[in-house]
């Protein structure tokens, strides 16, 4: 059996880790998650953290095994409400929650780390801030920079000429 890490990692999936909880025998399960893997139910898990997005688009509730693993996430609009929903699923739960004070420094270290050589080439755009990254030869383009350069190719005004390579 895997021992419990006793705090996640400063972000979770893109998100960075605002409170966490680590459920033990005083918290209850109601029987139901909601969430489904392979047409199962996911059940009870042993660890929760609540997360805000980098993008700072609302709260997420993510249901993690115990190294922090995510197996299930929902959105909400504020941590109460996720606060919420998690205390109808494990009664007994609220009084678990810890803050878990994350740096700013912190989630960029994390990051950095996860991220590492993910980043566009040309403009140094990380995986969370664009769509696709196109990679060749070790170089990565993300779509941001490629629909650039698209457009750039269509206007001949404001490059440098070359003349034609010579026939082979």
């Amino acid at each position: 059996m895997t021992q419990t890490t006793p705090f996640p990692p400063p972000v979770l999936d893109s998100a960075r880790v605002l409170e966490y909880a680590v459920l033990d025998e005083t918290v209850g399960y109601s029987g139901h998650s909601s969430f489904f893997l392979d047409g199962k139910e996911l059940g009870a898990v042993p660890c929760l953290a609540i997360g805000r997005p980098l993008d700072d688009t609302g709260i997420l509730l993510f249901h993690c095994s115990r190294d922090w693993t995510v197996l299930g996430v929902a959105g909400y609009v504020s941590v109460a409400q996720a606060k919420d929903r998690a205390e109808h699923i494990y009664p007994g739960l609220s009084s678990h929650w810890i803050e878990s004070h994350v740096s700013e420094e912190q989630v960029a270290d994390c990051l950095e780390g996860v991220w590492g050589d993910h980043r566009c080439s040309a403009c140094g755009k990380s995986p969370d801030q664009i769509d696709r990254l196109i990679t060749k030869n070790g170089v990565r383009l993300c779509d941001s920079c490629i629909k650039e350069f698209h457009k750039m190719l269509g206007d001949d005004s404001g490059w440098p000429m070359f003349p034609p390579f010579p026939p082979r």
